[in-house]
C-alpha cells in the first residue's frame, strides 16, 4: 500500500511561510509523503493570507481550486489555516466552502501540527488569537526557502496600532521568543548547512519589549552573529522608531550581520503619517535615512510605501515623490491603500480614487526603476558574494548580500557551484532588478560547501 501524500501552499508573508513549514513537519511526521502536484495529494493544506482585500481574494480563489479537488479528485482532506480563518471566522468559511474538513486560525498552528502528526486526529476549530502561537527551537519544522537560507521568526503578533492595519486583530499582540531559544534554533539551522538567516516578525524592532528585562534587538543580533557557520544575518520588517544606536553599531561591524535594513515607512507627508497613526514627516524621515547611511557603511535600504491613503492630496503625493528622489532607496515597493473593514483608516474621508492611487504607484515605481538601475550600474566590475539557490538553464541562480529573498530580484552566475554554496563572482551586466555575474575563469569558487541536508519545499 502506497503512503498517504500531502501538498502545502503558503500565501502571503514569510511569517506565514514559517507556520506552513511547521505544518509540513507535522504532516511528514505523520508518515505522509510530500508531492508537488495538488492533484496527487490525499491531504491539501492551505496557509492563507488576509492582510488586505487582494490577499483575501487570492486565498478564496485557492480555496475554490482545492475544493474542486476535494469534491472530484484524489484529495480526502482539505485544511485551511492562516489569517483568513481569523478574519472571516470558521462558520463563514464553512459556508463558502463546505468541502473544507478542518479550519485553524493563527493561534492554532502548534495544535494543528501535532494533530497532523497523528493522521486520524480530527481538527475543526478557529480561535481569534488572544495569545498567538509561538514556536520554540524544539518545534519540528521544515525549511522551504532554499538549501542555504532560512527564515527565523523571532516574535509573533503586533502591539502597534497603525490605522490601516488589520494584523493585530488577526495575529494578536506581540510575543517575543527568548534570546537563548532563538540562538539554539540558529545553531540547528547552520548545522544543516544554512548560511543565511533572515530575521522576521510583524515588528522586528520591538523584539524583547515584552520579555523580562526588556532586552533590545541589538542584544539578539549580536548574540546570533556569533552562531558558528553563519555567513549572513539579515533584518526584515523594522519600525523606524526602533532603530537605536546600539543596533546600528552592530550593523556597522559587518558580516555576518549584513548592512541591509527593511524599513517600511509607508509615506513621507506629515498629515498622512498622522492619519496612519505613525508620526514623523518629510524632514524627520530624511534625517533618519541620512543618519542610517552615515552610521552604517554600504547600507542597503529597502522600504515600502503606500499611495491613495485618505488625505493624500496632490501636495502630499508630491512630498512622497520628493522623498523618494531625495533618499534614493536601493530597494522599494509600493502598494495602493486598501480599506480594511474594522480599521480606523477605512472610515477616514478624503480617499483618492482607486485610479489615482494606481497612477501614483506606477509613477513611483518608474522613478524607482531609474534609481535602482543607477545603483546596480555602480556594481559593475565589482566582486560580490552570492548565495547559490538553484539553476536557471546553464546559469546558477542566487542572491547577493544586497538582495533579500523573495522580494529583491536575483543574481545569475556563470560558473560552477551547487545550491547552498556561497561563491564570489564579478558583476558583468545589470538591469534595475537583477545582476549577472561570473566566477573567475568559470571556476568553482565556493567559499565553503555545506553538509548534505534534506530541505523541504512548500
Amino acid at each position: 500500500m502506497s503512503p498517504s501524500t500531502f501538498h502545502i501552499v503558503s500565501l502571503g508573508c514569510p511569517k506565514n511561510r514559517v507556520d506552513a513549514e511547521i505544518l509540513w513537519a507535522g504532516a511528514a511526521g505523520g508518515g505522509r509523503v510530500a508531492v508537488d502536484d495538488p492533484a496527487e495529494a490525499d491531504l491539501i493544506i492551505l496557509a492563507t493570507c488576509a492582510f488586505v482585500g487582494d490577499a483575501v481574494q487570492e486565498s478564496l480563489e485557492a480555496i475554490r481550486r482545492f475544493s474542486e479537488l476535494r469534491r472530484s479528485g484524489r484529495c480526502r482532506r482539505l485544511i485551511v489555516c492562516g489569517c483568513l480563518p481569523a478574519r472571516l471566522g470558521a462558520k463563514e468559511l464553512a459556508r463558502l466552502a463546505p468541502e473544507i474538513d478542518a479550519i485553524a486560525g493563527p493561534a492554532e498552528v502548534g495544535r494543528l501540527a501535532r494533530a497532523l502528526a497523528r493522521p486520524d486526529s480530527p481538527v475543526f476549530s478557529c480561535a481569534a488569537p488572544r495569545r498567538s502561537f509561538l514556536p520554540s527551537h524544539r518545534t519540528p519544522r521544515a525549511n522551504s526557502l532554499s538549501p542555504g537560507a532560512a527564515y527565523l521568526k523571532v516574535a509573533e503578533g503586533c502591539s502597534r496600532r497603525c490605522s490601516f492595519c488589520i494584523i493585530p486583530s488577526l495575529r494578536g499582540p506581540q510575543r517575543s521568543r527568548p534570546l537563548s531559544d532563538l540562538c539554539r534554533e540558529a545553531e540547528t539551522l547552520t548545522r544543516l548547512g544554512i548560511k543565511e538567516i533572515v530575521l522576521v516578525a510583524q515588528d522586528l524592532s520591538s523584539w524583547g519589549s515584552d520579555l523580562r528585562g526588556r532586552p533590545r534587538l541589538a542584544h539578539l543580533v549580536e548574540a546570533l552573529a556569533g552562531t558558528p557557520g553563519l555567513y549572513w544575518l539579515r533584518l526584515m520588517y523594522l519600525y523606524p522608531s526602533g532603530l537605536e544606536r546600539g543596533l546600528l553599531r552592530v550593523l556597522a561591524r559587518g558580516e555576518p550581520v549584513l548592512p541591509y535594513l527593511d524599513l517600511p515607512l509607508q509615506h513621507a507627508d506629515g498629515g498622512v503619517l498622522r492619519a496612519m497613526r505613525r508620526g514623523g514627516d518629510f524632514a524627520a524621515l530624511v534625517r533618519l535615512v541620512e543618519r542610517l547611511r552615515a552610521e552604517v557603511p554600504g547600507l542597503v535600504l529597502r522600504t515600502t510605501l503606500m499611495t491613495g491613503f485618505p488625505g493624500e492630496d496632490a501636495r502630499a503625493f508630491r512630498t512622497l515623490e520628493r522623498f523618494v528622489r531625495r533618499c534614493r532607496f536601493e530597494r522599494l515597493g509600493v502598494f495602493c491603500f486598501s480599506p480594511e473593514p474594522g480599521t480606523p483608516a477605512a472610515r477616514l474621508p478624503g480617499r483618492p480614487a482607486a485610479s489615482v492611487a494606481r497612477a501614483r504607484r506606477e509613477r513611483l515605481m518608474r522613478l524607482q526603476h531609474d534609481l535602482a538601475l543607477e545603483y546596480h550600474r555602480g556594481l559593475l566590475g565589482k566582486t560580490v558574494e552570492v548565495l547559490i539557490e538553484g539553476t536557471d538553464g546553464e546559469r546558477l541562480l542566487g542572491r547577493s548580500a544586497s538582495q533579500a529573498p523573495e522580494v529583491d530580484g536575483a543574481t545569475f552566475v556563470r560558473g560552477r557551484g551547487e545550491p547552498g554554496d556561497m561563491v564570489r563572482a564579478v558583476v558583468r551586466r545589470v538591469d534595475a532588478y537583477d545582476l549577472e555575474a561570473e566566477t573567475p575563469d568559470g571556476s568553482h569558487a565556493a567559499l565553503n560547501a555545506p553538509p548534505t541536508a534534506t530541505v523541504c519545499s512548500a
